[in-house]
């Protein structure tokens, strides 16, 4: 299997090369790789190595061919994977980032396979942790996959062309379920718009069993690969809805933004995932941030952010709230490579979604031994 895989990349590589000289083909990436000092980990302290912190590690081949008429044929495959020991990201799939192919036209992009949604495309950038203060930066978990903590398979996504500052986006992904097309499908849209220094934009989302179709999760096992404490109790769902808003203004070298997210598990217990609490009805997370970036000179940026959010009691649970503080700084050694240097902190008070007195996890990190984390990453990125 692994010679397989590696035979595929490396044919990859040589159609990349053979293709340049007829259309457009690019082959680029990302390697960071941070040091880590986190708190109350197995009731201590742990230093190590991280990748990805401030932009997950990938590399990819996107492509454009012209067709005429301001018509081309267009594609993008990326893969993420893991700079401290070279294993493939997105569960061990070879593109797991994103794999499509498509049209584009005067009027937008019309795109078929493994892509992101909406609340990543459109939201995401106005969230501190997508943009620019790294994966612990993330809110609670990446509940409403700001920071595209998973993707949608079997995708159909149209991404209109910008219309005066106004630009909007539909997509379906197909569950590929025998005699049923809305099983494991999702469904959703978005819209944006931008006047100078104002953006603004919505998306909605609406997931048919989320365990299975976007947490790669089966109904039948616990396996579930939902590592966030404050959601992952919550994969019995049906569906998952995601309605979310984020905007920005940019005041000479500042830059304000927010975002606001409503995330609702609905028919907890419908036999979609686990379900070892004994969940029904609906359980929803609302989320807050604020955020103020500062470009200090051409090479130095400096931010903060504030996120808080709240879980809704579910069976008589209380509940939990979660509240964090990113805040840090980032130097470009050249238009390639910057270092950087974030601390993230979080408190958390209530009843997690298992059931448990609710603990701090930062995002993409262990959960915390106690209400509170902290970590501090020094580091460095490279675009090539």
């Amino acid at each position: 299997m692994k010679t397989n895989r590696m035979i595929f990349t490396i044919a990859c590589f040589a159609a990349a090369s053979g293709a340049h000289a007829q259309s457009s083909v690019t082959l680029y990436g990302i390697i960071d790789e941070a040091f880590q000092y986190t708190t109350n980990q197995a009731g201590g302290h742990t230093y190590a190595l991280a990748s990805g912190t401030l932009s997950a590690s990938r590399f990819g081949f996107k492509g454009r061919e012209d067709l005429g008429g301001g018509y081309a044929t267009i594609f993008q495959l990326e893969n993420g994977y893991n700079s401290n020991n070279g294993k493939l990201g997105q569960n061990g799939r070879l593109f797991g980032r994103q794999a499509w192919v498509g049209i584009a036209s005067p009027y937008g992009n019309l795109m078929f396979g493994r892509q992101y949604d909406f609340e990543t495309d459109f939201i995401g950038p106005f969230e501190s942790g997508y943009a620019w203060s790294g994966g612990p930066g993330t809110q609670p978990g990446d509940n409403n996959n700001f920071n595209a903590s998973f993707r949608l398979n079997n995708a159909a996504k149209f991404v209109s062309t910008s219309f005066y500052g106004l630009k909007f986006g539909a997509v379906y992904s197909f569950g590929g379920t025998p005699g049923s097309i809305s099983n494991n499908s999702t469904y959703g849209g978005a819209l944006s718009y931008t006047a100078g220094a104002f953006s603004i934009a919505g998306s909605y989302s609406h997931i048919d069993r989320p365990n299975t179709s976007v947490y790669d999760g089966t109904p039948t096992t616990t396996g579930v690969t939902v590592s966030g404490l404050s959601y992952s109790g919550f994969v019995s769902a049906r569906t998952l809805q995601i309605a979310a808003v984020g905007a920005s203004y940019v005041i000479g070298n500042s830059t304000i933004g927010g975002t606001f997210s409503n995330v609702s598990f609905k028919e907890l217990g419908s036999g979609a995932g686990p379900n070892p609490q004994g969940y029904a009805g609906t359980a929803v997370l609302n989320t807050f941030e604020l955020n103020y970036l500062l470009r200090i000179s051409p090479a130095l940026t400096a931010g903060t952010a504030f996120i808080y959010t709240r879980a809704n009691s579910v069976n008589g649970q209380s509940g939990a709230i979660y509240r964090q503080v990113n805040l840090g700084t980032t130097y470009s050694l050249s238009k390639r490579t910057d270092v950087y240097l974030w601390a993230y902190g979080q408190n958390a008070s209530g009843t997690n979604s298992v059931g448990a007195p609710a603990v701090a996890q930062l995002a993409f990190n262990t959960a915390s031994s106690t209400d509170k984390q902290l970590a501090v990453v020094a580091g460095i990125r490279h675009r090539f």
